[in-house]
């Protein structure tokens, strides 16, 4: 699409809101105001138990992130600055959106391969997990327009079922509202030449109906992460999003009706080699921080097209909700697996840098078109004067996905073949049933039970083919034809004490299960660790003791204990592969299999308050968590779980100061820290795992608000900190470097 396209598109958004009168700026929805941070009271309404509820009142750790706080801090469009700040929330960072990956409490990641996310995650309620290579982490049309962000840590299998053994994160968007209003937003970011520009119109079309129209883009004319080789950019970024919302609304239903479509690209899957010196490189080898010479172009793009059906309902006597959604995403990418070129690398064998042949030539090449069709609905309601609240339901989870993997090589008279190509069809049906009964035993005691019983259907048939002969290749082991049908019944068992109408005591303890699969990446013929073509369902069971609530009616806080055992935890594994293995000198394969027991503990705390100030207000947050976990049992027993930071910490501070009745000056500051824990796990008697980085990122925003209109600069990585995001054998990925910029909003 081009940018003139885009343009109109944008400005067609904007153009209707010179018609439509005023509105407050800081208008919101019902749910909205109570999480908003210019409140006197930070209360915060969620949907954390699928019914709207005070967080306070929801007995699990749990957090929320509100439209004001995106606001203050200029946005996000990443999954990274979306969760910062969170307690016990890691984002593996693989230096691309498309692969990225949300960790709770230590849930294992598994970046680079099929598996499904340890971490449930869901858009306005609907499952949109898993799938691919690109299901573990959100896109940026799931990113924009947000209402709020809820954050739930802990097993959650009881009430959001598969895969949220670490917990989950449910992005709630916008929905239209029964008022006139619109924004704008402009954003330039000068380092990488960055334009980004968002635009959203509501608009109250009467008799009970309300439609809300936004549009998101993203263009980019430089880079941090150059391949110096083709003279391009590998971190490029540009892509086009719309959403239309349609809304009929009476004192009895509420229907929503979405329709949405994005589509561009993203950085790509990056990495520069940096090999200590060992056989084959017995000098080492370091490329630059950030200059690739790499001969493959590579390249992230994906498309995401979805339509959303929400339905609820008041019989009087219970609660309908209804929840259906169709959403396909298409994914592609392309990176060098040899990290170098044919000139650079015969002048290294010509310095007796090289001593082994190092074909220029490898690249891999990764495609998927996955389409979810989810359906909810369940019914919740009171009994005995309102002691016991109760919800029943059922869910329907239908998954196609078609993917396929190109590994290119240099053919050469003893092998004339330039590579294979391996195909992968998969099909997931599920279908559950769960309930809840809350049951008030007295005015501060309740005992709460939550269950759920899923069945899947899972099937996989996948094969490798060479590239010049369409034939067969690498052996019957590189098939695969699988067909598997687990069951898993989870549950939720809490207590939870009342010591003060604001302030909850809770235990709990909950099971949930990670779905296995298939791996669609085998690897290659001669590589030193199979790669198996299945792996079975992760169970954890998790204990919990939590205390939250409102102190002085200004300040929300929450402390939490937890400990998960895991069976047959899935991990992310590495078939031995690197660049200068003598035996299989290319990047390596990453893959996910069952390592046997592991246990994860940890602790939690976060506060955040409002406190007004002369002509203002000051708003604090501060969060911080210790967890470790270790496998317990199996092959890698005694080692430490890989990508758990023992210390993951985070500070916030906003500050707003009127200084007159339509000009504010405003600043927000935010840093997010990080210590400890190891990248991998490895196999035994072999070097141990690489240290994870120390991570200390400040952010900071200035800006000034005159009536409906605010300016703003910014600058992330303010103190330009470099660290490593990754590091394997024989590459590593670095962190993004200071950027800084401007951003102009106009809201009506």
């Amino acid at each position: 699409m081009s940018n003139r396209i885009r343009l109109m598109l944008l400005a067609g958004a904007c153009l209707p809101t010179a018609m439509l009168p005023a509105a407050p700026l800081a208008a919101q929805d019902d749910v909205q105001v109570a999480g908003d941070a210019h409140a006197s009271s930070p209360e915060i309404v969620v949907t954390a138990r699928k019914r709207e509820e005070r967080l306070i009142d929801v007995p699990t750790a749990a957090s929320v992130i509100n439209a004001t706080t995106l606001d203050e801090r200029g946005g996000a469009t990443n999954v990274v600055d979306l969760l910062a700040g969170q307690p016990g929330v890691r984002v593996l960072d693989t230096s691309s959106p498309l692969t990225n990956e949300i960790s709770l409490r230590g849930s294992p990641t598994t970046r680079g391969t099929s598996g499904d996310p340890a971490v449930g995650l869901f858009r306005d309620g609907a499952y949109i997990g898993g799938g691919g290579f690109s299901g573990r982490a959100f896109a940026r049309i799931d990113m924009f327009d947000i209402d709020r962000v809820e954050v739930l840590r802990g097993t959650q299998g009881a009430l959001y079922g598969r895969n949220a053994v670490g917990g989950a994160v449910n992005i709630v968007s916008a929905r239209p509202e029964f008022r006139n209003s619109a924004w704008t937003s402009i954003r330039y970011a000068v380092e990488n030449e960055q334009l980004q520009a968002q635009a959203a119109v509501n608009v109250d079309l009467g008799s009970g109906f309300a439609m809300r129209f936004g549009v998101d883009n993203v263009t980019q004319g430089s880079g941090f992460i150059r391949n110096s080789f083709l003279g391009k950019f590998l971190d490029d970024n540009d892509s086009t999003g719309a959403r239309l919302q349609l809304r009929w609304k009476n004192d009895r239903t509420d229907i929503l009706l979405r329709g949405e479509h994005w589509e561009g690209e993203v950085p790509a899957i990056s990495f520069r080699i940096f090999i200590e010196p060992r056989q084959g490189f017995p000098f080492g080898l370091v490329q630059p921080e950030r200059s690739y010479p790499w001969s493959t172009d590579g390249f992230s793009r994906q498309e995401v097209n979805s339509g959303l059906l929400d339905i609820q309902h008041d019989f009087g006597w219970a609660q309908l909700h209804s929840i259906t959604n169709l959403r396909q995403r298409k994914a592609d990418y392309a990176f060098d697996q040899d990290g170098g070129n044919l000139r650079d690398f015969q002048a290294l064998r010509a310095a007796g840098i090289i001593t082994i042949n190092q074909d220029s030539g490898l690249e891999q090449q990764r495609e998927e078109d996955a389409t979810f069709f989810t359906q909810d609905i369940n019914l919740t309601g009171q009994l005995f004067g309102d002691r016991l609240t109760w919800l029943v339901g059922g869910e329907y989870l239908r998954l196609r996905a078609d993917s396929e993997q190109r590994n290119l090589r240099t053919p050469t008279n003893a092998n004339p073949s330039p590579g294979t190509r391996q195909p992968l069809e998969l099909a997931v049906n599920s279908w559950a049933v769960y309930g809840s009964l809350d049951f008030a035993l007295t005015d501060r005691f309740s005992l709460i039970g939550e269950a759920r019983y899923t069945e899947d259907e899972r099937s996989a048939q996948s094969a490798r083919f060479d590239l010049a002969t369409g034939l067969p290749s690498g052996g019957p082991r590189f098939v695969v034809d699988f067909t598997t049908r687990p069951t898993n019944f989870n549950y939720n068992a809490t207590a939870a004490w009342k010591l003060t109408p604001d302030i909850l005591l809770y235990g709990k303890v909950g099971t949930s299960f990670r779905a296995g699969g298939f791996n669609d990446d085998l690897g290659v013929p001669q590589q030193p660790v199979p790669i198996p073509g299945t792996y079975d369902d992760e169970t954890v069971t998790s204990y919990e003791l939590g205390l939250k609530g409102t102190l002085f009616e200004r300040v929300n806080f929450a402390l939490a204990a937890y400990q998960n055992e895991a069976e047959n935890i899935i991990v992310q594994l590495n078939n031995g592969c690197f660049v200068g293995n003598p035996v299989c000198s290319v990047n390596g394969t990453s893959f996910s299999d069952n390592a046997g027991e592991a246990r994860t503990r940890g602790i939690e705390a976060e506060a955040n308050a409002v406190l007004p100030i002369h002509r203002g207000r000051l708003r604090l947050g501060a969060s911080v968590s210790h967890q470790r976990g270790e496998a317990t049992d199996g092959p890698f027993d005694g080692q430490n779980l890989p990508q758990i930071p023992r210390w993951i910490f985070a500070v916030d501070m906003s500050l707003r100061r009127e200084l007159s009745e339509s000009v504010a000056l405003f600043a927000n500051v935010n840093y997010n820290g990080q210590r400890g824990g190891v990248h991998d796990l490895v196999a035994p008697n072999t070097p141990p795992p690489f240290d994870m980085d120390r991570i200390d990122v400040l952010n900071a925003r200035l800006a000034l608000q005159m009536g409906k209109v605010e300016l703003s600069v910014f600058s992330t990585n303010l103190t330009d900190e470099t660290f490593d995001i990754f590091r394997g054998a024989s590459a590593r990925r670095l962190n993004q470097p200071r950027n800084y910029g401007a951003q102009l909003m106009v809201r009506w």
